[in-house]
């Protein structure tokens, strides 16, 4: 199994676990790391944010993904 990488960090558990699940989509094995005490701090400063960990080797892709999202779909 590879070492996970830090990809990137976010201020709440929302947008980590959008941009995981995102990643996920895309076949990439995303970790979220983070604690906001089960959402009881969410959004204050005593959260220090959440971490996607990625498998080294597709850190690149993975950043290329976030770089360079999918157009929004038109209704």
């Amino acid at each position: 199994m590879s070492k996970g990488v830090i990809l990137a960090k976010f201020a709440t558990r929302n947008e980590a676990f959008i941009v995981a699940e995102y990643l996920g989509e895309n076949g990439i094995l995303a970790t979220v790391m983070g604690d906001d005490a089960g959402g009881a701090f969410a959004g204050l400063t005593l959260s220090k944010g959440f971490t996607i960990l990625v498998p080294e080797e597709d850190k690149s892709l993975a950043t290329e993904l976030l770089d360079n999202p999918p157009a929004a779909e038109q209704e």
